[in-house]
């Protein structure tokens, strides 16, 4: 049994690489752009990721929550 899904673990992927917009992990990460959204969404929910808003743009980001989550992931 997964505890986080491969699309939310690709999104956690790339933000560990720095902030990024949806669009752009999306394209990044080959992910649909239909639900993306929802993904992230879900994901600030949990506390996992922030956002900021920047040219009426979302930036998402890492929490030190998502960086725990990856990091016990990870290894």
């Amino acid at each position: 049994m997964a505890v986080i899904s491969k699309p939310k673990m690709k999104i956690l992927l790339e933000l560990q690489k720095g902030s990024k917009h949806g669009y752009e992990i999306a394209k990044v990460r080959d992910l649909p752009k239909g639900s993306i959204y929802d993904h992230l969404a879900e994901l600030v929910k949990e506390g996992f990721i922030t956002y900021k808003e920047e040219n009426r743009r979302k930036v998402y980001s890492l929490t030190e929550k998502g960086k725990m989550l990856l990091k016990a992931l990870i290894e």
